[in-house]
């Protein structure tokens, strides 16, 4: 289902149209909001400038977390691969006393 939803960043409103929920569609916006309005509260820089400059701040966000996911994944696998080898062994140690 698509949803429409009005949200405001930085003053203006803007029609958003997607598929997630208002919620999140507000969230979203919330979160544009919030990180214009402070990169406009700790400089005189254009409400432009400070746009581009939370995108770039937003995009940098997003790939740290997806860095971090992969490490994750990277480490769930190595743990997995150590369950398996142990319990291997213990198949093994207990074949040996059975």
């Amino acid at each position: 289902m698509v949803n429409r939803v009005i949200v405001t960043i930085d003053g203006m409103e803007y029609t958003v149209v997607g598929e997630e929920t208002e919620e999140y569609i507000r969230k979203n916006a919330e979160l544009v909001d919030r990180k214009i309005g402070e990169l406009k509260s700790q400089t005189s820089f254009s409400s432009l400038t400070c746009a581009v400059l939370a995108a770039l701040n937003l995009s940098d966000m997003y790939y740290k977390a997806m860095s971090g996911g992969d490490n994750l994944r990277a480490q769930v696998r190595e743990y997995a691969e150590e369950n398996a080898a142990l319990r291997a062994q213990l198949s093994k140690l207990k074949k040996g006393n059975g």
